[in-house]
């Protein structure tokens, strides 16, 4: 049996919402409520990341489209375990490859300050101004 099964990275992969529900709570402390995911996904993204070491989900982002030209990154998550260890890049970059070939002009992402680094590093965004509401 292998104690380090390999990491692998898939696109529009097939998720159950108690998996991705899991990681989510685990990794910005909610409750576990398990969340209509694989719905969401369907009816509202134009694709998603999944990365996997073996069977057991321990990254993911979704991205989301207005049907044309523009794109926004969200949830992106990486399991506490698994943190700082590049996972959360190449999801990124997975997601930015995958827009590319689906013809996506402008991929948004809007993040915390404390994550700035995070997204800006190597030039991959450029910093805009933007607003947000909570409702």
């Amino acid at each position: 049996m292998d104690d380090h099964p390999q990491l692998r990275f898939a696109w529009r992969e097939e998720i159950i919402d108690q998996e991705v529900s899991a990681l989510h709570a685990a990794a910005f402390g909610g409750d576990g409520q398990v969340e209509p995911w694989a719905e969401r996904l369907d009816r509202y993204s134009l694709g998603w990341v999944t990365a996997r070491r073996g069977e057991e989900l321990i990254g993911f982002c979704n991205v989301i489209t207005d049907g044309g030209r523009h794109a926004f990154l969200l949830d992106v998550v990486v399991h506490p375990g698994h943190q700082g260890t590049g996972i959360g890049r190449s999801l990124v970059l997975h997601a930015i490859e995958e827009c590319r070939s689906c013809r996506v002009e402008w991929l948004h992402v809007d993040f915390e300050a404390d994550l700035g680094d995070f997204y800006m590093a190597d030039g991959l965004f450029r910093r805009t101004t933007a607003g947000i509401l909570r409702l």
